[in-house]
């Protein structure tokens, strides 16, 4: 069984800058990862179509998406996990009774049942991400992955009435919702026992709420200097912000790439 490191990724505020960009020194320093015999995987929230570019810009080929639902391993997708379309119906039925919005998440696309909703607007601005098509039942069609919710507050009353559902704060603006059980960590667990790779040497970066469970599993953790003070607490280091050169910086602390010459001699 091959002892090389698996290095998870998340995306926003870890590998993306607050420009939603992935900055050079993050390219350079995972091809030297590759480099060194370590395999990068994406570890996100989001839906696969939002990840091809930045997968073919660092050369990462595999990737827990949708915090855990679906996943990739060297461009093939090898699992997946559609929403119970039930729940989806009444959890649809009963935001909508408050006035609340939801973003459905397919492998392809986005839908939203009320795209002039100014959090889900703030939110797309956030993610870098266009105002997605109406269709409030996408559900019933094709299969949906993940859930958005648009508040800004009161996720509590929701958790509460759907037990099955997992919601977890993602931006100011929104909870990802997922099942119950399912989180980054379950999703590594499943990619690492179909692929065969090893637990022992394993790695993550992130910043937010929904890498809580990932930082728990793998054995080294790696939080940006930009995360929740949660994230920080749990991590094994804390490296730069995603706008310093954080994911680079990171790598260097873990030992799974080099300093360059110009660091060592300051």
């Amino acid at each position: 069984m091959t002892k090389k490191p698996v290095v998870f990724f998340d995306l926003d505020g870890t590998l993306l800058t607050s420009e939603s960009k992935v900055s050079q020194s993050s390219i350079k320093a995972i091809e030297k990862l590759i480099e060194n015999d370590g395999i990068p995987v994406l570890a996100t929230g989001r839906p696969p179509f939002e990840t091809k570019g930045i997968r073919a810009e660092t050369g990462i080929a595999s990737a827990v998406l949708m915090n855990g639902q679906f996943l990739v391993h060297e461009g093939e997708v090898i699992s997946r996990n559609r929403i119970d379309p039930i729940q989806l119906k009444k959890l649809g039925d009963y935001a909508t009774e408050r006035g609340v919005t939801l973003s459905f998440h397919t492998a392809e696309q986005i839908f939203t049942t009320n795209n002039q909703c100014e959090l889900l607007k703030k939110d797309c601005e956030y993610c870098d991400r266009e105002i997605p098509e109406v269709d409030d039942d996408i559900y019933m069609n094709k299969p949906v992955y993940q859930v958005e919710i648009y508040l800004e507050e009161g996720e509590e009353e929701y958790q509460e009435k759907f037990p099955k559902l997992h919601f977890v704060r993602n931006s100011p603006y929104n909870c990802d919702v997922f099942p119950e059980g399912v989180s980054k960590a379950t999703g590594i667990k499943e990619f690492l026992e179909i692929t065969g790779l090893p637990k022992e040497n394993t790695y993550a970066f992130g910043d937010g709420l929904n890498d809580l469970e990932m930082f728990e599993f793998v054995k080294t953790s790696v939080a940006m200097d930009n995360s929740v003070e949660k994230i920080k607490q749990v991590a094994t280091y804390v490296t730069k912000s995603a706008d310093d050169d954080g994911v680079a910086e990171g790598l260097k602390m873990c030992g799974l790439i080099e300093q360059e010459e110009s660091e060592k001699a300051e």
